[in-house]
């Protein structure tokens, strides 16, 4: 027996010498980093290819295909491959997630299955006497197996029928897993009773921060929960295991330990705070909870720190619009207002021009009231509002007015009391930024003055109001020119840029694995500025109506939302389908030609 071990660790050196001789003549290990990995191997004891795996020496696509020129294993990408749904019915998840592969298909007794893992002698005779069909291995990377196995499978499959294995009638069981501490880290997990329903929600998490995602809906249905992740602006639903629904109360209850709320509660909607870290970042989620037919929904906002604190110069402004919005921050007083629907990028504007004037303008007193305060703002005296206790936006901003603030930035402006006292503190000397719920930049002024405000002290007051969107960036590594510009779109975006049509030019994304084949790969965002100058002034003053304010605004030089999004489908940053997307309205009309248009 002991000869046998010893042959069989013979050959595994011997395979290992070959695999790391490929990959220096490939030029993917240089000598030095070959000796690294033999260190590696001998201390680990592990493979060669996963020794320099663990090391980050070369990509896994690299070294993988060195592992199948020495393994003589053909190797496979599984990128945007369909299995075969006789061979996934073929396989039990339990089998699948131990071995680590894919069921790719099934013909006559044999099955092609790709491995993460170079299968040895034992595991294929095991494979053979479970599933009953000969085997035709190839390899793949562990990255394309492990996405593949989610979406067949479902996120957090192993977990799932881990629990369901072991404890059955799980929900509600979750009480004693309580963490004290201010973070929680999900990269360190306790050993108590309810380590899997723990594991099960952190592996939740963390797959939506891998993939920049900025909220998770966990949704209950009759008979199933829904999963999704909304990235880049779109919500994509996450395929799950169907026992996940057994879970659900018990995923739920984790999740308000996590946010310190009330377990026991499960009647009216909760709304708290979880701060986290993973992989030595940190990050917040505004946890809101709300109960249904079928059970209580969560919806997780996900606030990254990394994402939000951008310079100005980041945030996809043309050079004008920098040097604007570089004024219009440097002012001493007025009020600014950032406008547009919730998720559209205003507070990481807000926070950027705020960096940009505690850099350049340290002299500055800056206080911001928030409702919450996503992020810390360093040099900033940021105020959290609790209504329940009765400091409100307006009882902060008298507050503040009494400690000599330069710069006041509120939250939100949603009611006549904080709308009033923010347009005092502009005509008093201070600089007052603020978000408001419009559509448009110029639709900022109606409604101030439908909250109560005389349009002589918005006219007054008002120095200036942009609205943003934010539409998906196409991704660089797949970016190809996109030769069928329809010709109205062509003919409207030479008359925006003031050049020749056979100029136009637009791009798209033909899909690729560092995009998942979507063609897009974060969000750029697009602007418009309505500044009041003393000509609109004097309109707003005689309560002018919006779309006339509009038309002189554009007479004047405004540029739209959907002119500025024609600019950067020419500069290469976005689609054309994008900017329809965001910018499209829809006019109301009885004729059933214009409903089919």
């Amino acid at each position: 027996m002991s000869e046998n071990v010893q042959g069989m660790e013979n050959a595994g050196e011997l395979l290992g010498s070959d695999l790391l001789t490929v990959l220096q003549q490939r030029g993917v290990l240089t000598e030095e980093q070959v000796e690294q990995v033999r260190r590696r191997m001998r201390r680990a004891q592990i493979p060669a290819y996963q020794a320099a795996l663990e090391l980050g020496f070369g990509t896994q696509t690299e070294i993988y295909k060195a592992l199948s020129a020495t393994t003589g294993v053909p190797f496979l990408e599984l990128t945007q491959m369909e299995m075969a749904e006789d061979a996934v019915k073929k396989v039990s998840p339990k089998v699948a997630l131990h071995y680590q592969f894919v069921p790719i298909s099934l013909e006559r007794g044999t099955m092609k299955a790709a491995f993460a893992n170079p299968p040895n002698i034992r595991d294929r005779e095991n494979l053979r006497l479970l599933l009953g069909v000969r085997l035709d291995p190839v390899l793949a990377t562990p990255n394309d197996v492990n996405a593949q196995l989610k979406k067949i499978y479902g996120l957090g499959a192993g977990k799932v029928l881990q629990i369901t294995q072991e404890r059955k009638g799980l929900q509600g069981e979750v009480e004693g897993a309580f963490d004290d501490k201010e973070e929680q880290n999900l990269d360190t997990v306790g050993a108590d009773d309810d380590a899997s329903i723990i594991q099960l929600v952190n592996e939740i998490i963390a797959e939506a921060i891998r993939q920049h995602t900025t909220d998770i809906h966990i949704e209950p249905f009759r008979g199933r929960i829904r999963l999704r992740y909304r990235i880049d602006g779109m919500l994509r639903e996450i395929p799950t295991p169907p026992q996940m629904v057994t879970l659900h109360d018990a995923i739920i209850s984790r999740l308000k330990i996590m946010a310190r709320l009330n377990i026991a509660e499960k009647r009216l909607p909760h709304d708290g705070r979880i701060r986290l870290v993973l992989n030595g970042e940190t990050s917040d989620l505004r946890v809101s909870i709300m109960p249904t037919r079928f059970g209580e929904t969560v919806c997780l906002r996900v606030l990254n720190s990394s994402a939000i604190f951008l310079e100005m110069s980041q945030l996809g402004l043309s050079r004008y619009q920098l040097a604007l919005l570089t004024k219009l921050v440097s002012l001493p007083h007025g009020i600014v207002l950032v406008t547009g629907p919730t998720g559209s990028g205003k507070t990481t504007t807000l926070y950027a021009a705020l960096a940009y004037v505690r850099d350049k303008n340290p002299e500055r007193k800056i206080i911001t009231v928030e409702n919450p305060v996503e992020y810390e703002l360093q040099g900033t005296s940021q105020i959290q509002m609790h209504a329940e206790i009765g400091l409100t936006f307006a009882s902060a901003l008298r507050a503040i007015l009494r400690h000599d603030p330069d710069i006041i930035l509120v939250g939100e402006i949603r009611d006549n009391e904080t709308a009033d006292i923010a347009i005092q503190s502009a005509l008093t000397g201070h600089l007052v930024l603020s978000t408001l719920h419009t559509n448009d930049s110029v639709g900022a002024v109606n409604r101030l003055v439908n909250m109560g405000i005389e349009p002589y002290l918005v006219a007054a007051s008002l120095v200036a109001a942009l609205a943003q969107r934010l539409v998906r960036r196409i991704c660089k590594h797949c970016k190809v020119e996109d030769e069928m510009i329809p010709r109205r779109i062509r003919a409207e975006m030479a008359d925006v840029l003031g050049i020749p049509a056979e100029d136009v030019h637009a791009w798209k994304g033909k899909g690729c694995p560092e995009c998942e084949y979507r063609g897009y790969r974060g969000r750029v965002a697009i602007y418009e500025f309505f500044l009041l100058d003393e000509e609109i002034q004097d309109m707003v003053s005689v309560h002018a109506g919006t779309s006339e304010l509009r038309k002189t605004a554009i007479e004047r030089g405004m540029r739209t939302l959907r002119q500025d999004g024609w600019a950067k489908v020419n500069d290469g940053a976005t689609t054309i389908e994008e900017v329809q997307r965001i910018t499209s309205t829809f006019q109301i009309s009885y004729d059933m030609d214009d409903l089919e248009e």
